[in-house]
């Protein structure tokens, strides 16, 4: 079959709707929804957490699950081995050559994508081996010169390393780096950059129009980042509530929008003018880190035992009542150091100390914790919501699971009005209490996740990477949500983010990390206008603003592609 209006497209979608099955009923997620793509073209598919773009973008590669009901009159075709694809129809073995071969996507959430008990290098390897055809050492070779494109430090120790020992960042560089392996026709790039910091996103976005340039690679390229979509798509749609409300050239788009709901996610943009002014006098300390180290232990290739040290004798003050954000690259010691305040990491040397009137709190090398101690008083709101929710509890048990466990209520009428309370001030819709987990968006899971760190009322709260999962104008509610909470309770934020946009609009202290290192810090005017570091002024310059993208260079119509890497089936089925 034909494509229906230019034979020229790569992809082309056609009256796309589909229906979910639950528990409430059939719920309508994509309706009607067209659009095409061109060899070498991007098109950025924009849109709020629920707007459909994920499952719009998953059903190219036929990885919705059971429940999803796809309409009569629905079409996706794609072009492949020059000829065009009706993929709604394939089945079996023909959809994994059209995976392999023609398109590949990069997931949202990479603890999803990699088997956990299987090294990255046995999981690349033995993929590239079975569509490739190629031998272990080319297979290797390859995708450790993947991982150094991508920007992963010492790419060949990394390489034959656990996915559960990466940050965040690195496992979606590993990612990237496997989905890019093919040098497919068309990559499926659904929120590829959220969970890099600026500079690594900046060399990925860079890698992918690269490719797009010389191979004629089409994109499809998923973010709520709209700074983002403006360095890198030729065009843009933009989805709500499963429909398309406005599409056209990327520029037209993003700098004359027509549509309210277009507007609206623009509006909702952080902006780097408008940096709060200091204090007039700095708070006391809530909580005091005096030379803290945080050392693992990690097994090398030879399966010895190596120490590494994430964070390096850090001493800091975090005031009380402010949001401190905690900035850096991948790797650079954020997390660690945001775990050790929590007594979640290591502590090899140094202390830290709570300083509260009643009941203050003191831990470190030589001192061990009492865990009961810092229960009420500091939570943590995870950095990947898909892997901290328990997926057999429905999100009004998860929410409810620290108040139960630290005994806070005494029935279980008073357990579901906090819940129900907390529920509605993260934006969670009270009637969907009762799902699980896997029936929300990635946004959505993660305002879970908040809630339930927020449903016992800490006076302390580290925040890894809490809004990098979240479409702009929701973001822009839990960021104003932290800023209430501050001011209401008192409560003291450790802000963790790659994002520094984020934390120039919401944050009052910043610190800089880099490589286990403090290496700046200071109120948020000083750093964003001012940086003393070279590292800092390096980080602040590659923050993604919107701006008018210059005319890209002519892409050709088609190229063959060097066979160095490929694709894994196996990932993409793990997510299903």
């Amino acid at each position: 079959m034909k494509m229906h209006s230019d034979a020229g497209n790569l992809l082309e979608i056609r009256d796309l709707s589909i229906d979910f099955n639950t528990d409430e009923g059939r719920v309508r997620a994509v309706n009607n929804v067209s659009l095409d793509i061109k060899p070498g073209e991007v098109m950025g598919l924009v849109g709020e957490s629920g707007s459909g773009k994920s499952v719009t973008a998953k059903t190219i590669m036929r990885l919705i699950p059971g429940n999803a009901i796809i309409h009569p009159g629905s079409s996706i075709h794609l072009r492949h081995q020059q000829q065009d694809v009706n993929v709604l129809k394939l089945r079996g073995k023909d959809m994994r050559l059209v995976r392999g071969d023609a398109v590949s996507m990069i997931f949202q959430e990479p603890m999803a994508s990699f088997a956990p008990a299987i090294r990255i290098s046995d999981q690349i390897i033995q993929t590239m081996q079975i569509h490739l055809g190629v031998s272990r050492e080319a297979a290797r070779k390859a995708g450790i010169e993947l991982f150094d494109r991508v920007g992963i430090l010492e790419p060949e120790k990394r390489f034959d390393q656990y996915v559960f020992e990466l940050s965040g960042g690195m496992r979606q560089r590993a990612m990237i780096a496997m989905a890019l392996s093919t040098k497919p026709k068309l990559l499926i790039a659904d929120e590829p950059t959220t969970a890099l910091d600026v500079t690594i996103q900046a060399q990925v976005l860079e890698l992918m129009l690269e490719l797009r340039e010389q191979y004629g690679m089409g994109m499809l390229f998923i973010t709520h980042d709209l700074g983002v979509i403006s360095k890198i798509a030729d065009r843009v749609t933009v989805m709500k509530k499963g429909e398309v409300v406005e599409a056209g050239e990327a520029d037209r788009v993003l700098f004359a929008p027509e549509h309210a709901y277009t507007k609206r996610l623009l509006d909702a943009l952080p902006h780097l003018d408008e940096l709060p002014e200091p204090p007039a006098k700095i708070p006391r300390a809530m909580v005091s880190v005096e030379n803290l180290s945080v050392t693992y232990q990690v097994a090398s290739a030879a399966r010895q035992q190596e120490s590494f040290t994430a964070v390096n004798n850090i001493s800091l003050e975090l005031p009380k009542g402010q949001i401190i954000g905690l900035v850096g690259e991948s790797g650079s010691g954020k997390t660690s150091l945001g775990k050790a305040l929590l007594g979640a990491a290591p502590v090899s040397s140094g202390s830290v100390k709570y300083n509260r009137k009643k009941h203050p709190v003191e831990f470190g090398a030589h001192k061990p914790l009492k865990r009961k101690d810092l229960a009420r008083t500091a939570q943590l709101v995870f950095q990947d919501p898909y892997s901290s929710l328990n997926p057999r509890m429905t999100v009004r048990d998860i929410i409810a699971e620290p108040l139960e466990a630290m005994k806070l209520t005494k029935s279980r009428e008073e357990t579901d009005k906090k819940v129900i309370a907390i529920a509605k001030r993260c934006h969670i819709d009270v009637t969907h209490l009762r799902r699980f987990p896997h029936a929300f968006s990635g946004g959505q899971r993660q305002r879970i996740s908040i809630a339930r760190a927020l449903v016992c009322k800490p006076k302390f709260i580290v925040a890894d990477e809490s809004v990098a999962a979240l479409d702009v104008s929701i973001q822009a509610e839990i960021l104003a949500l932290l800023k209430e909470l501050r001011d209401e309770l008192g409560l003291t934020i450790l802000f963790i983010s790659h994002d520094l946009s984020v934390i120039a609009n919401l944050c009052d202290w910043v610190c800089v990390m880099k490589h286990g290192d403090l290496v700046e810090q200071g109120n948020v005017r000083d750093i964003f206008l001012n940086p003393q570091q070279p590292y800092t002024r390096q980080l602040i310059s590659s923050i993604p603003l919107l701006e008018r993208r210059e005319a890209s260079a002519d892409v050709p119509e088609s190229a063959s592609l060097p066979i160095n890497g490929a694709v894994t089936e196996a990932a993409a089925v793990t997510v299903v």
